[in-house]
């Protein structure tokens, strides 16, 4: 499936542009554009589509499929790759500031370690689940 395809799927989706500006930080108004036809998907930057392409892939790909029918499961992966997300973000931001830190870029490989394999593996990601719905049954600020 091709970036487009994807970007509409999401488009397309019963999704509020509103839920999908939560998870993907793409402002709402440029779903509701895109979704009305006066903004094309020719036209996103790259780093829009690619948050649209990550919310396909970790959100909607699972319930197209009907692999994982499981909404909550479905979130929760996708929030889990968006913290990942911002963590490689700010090792990398490290790395660069302190380039002779060994341990820093050891830090780096780890977590697109993570990537490559914990978001993969549904068996992991069902065990990350629990310990998340455990502790977000205590905490309520945790809720979905």
């Amino acid at each position: 499936m091709t970036l487009s395809e994807k970007v509409q799927a999401v488009l397309d989706s019963k999704a509020s542009a509103y839920k999908i500006e939560q998870l993907t930080g793409v402002n709402s108004s440029i779903i509701i554009r895109l979704r009305n036809h006066s903004r094309t998907i020719g036209k996103l930057s790259l780093a829009t589509a690619e948050k649209l392409e990550q919310y396909y892939d970790y959100r909607l790909a699972h319930l197209i499929k009907n692999t994982d029918n499981n909404a909550k499961l479905s979130y929760f992966r996708h929030r889990l790759t968006n913290l990942l997300q911002e963590l490689y973000e700010a090792q990398e931001v490290r790395d660069k500031q302190q380039p002779e830190l060994d341990d820093e870029d050891a830090m780096t490989a780890v977590i697109e370690q993570l990537f490559d394999d914990v978001l993969d593996d549904a068996e992991e990601i069902d065990k990350l689940q629990t310990i998340y719905n455990r502790l977000a049954d205590n905490n309520k600020r945790l809720t979905y």
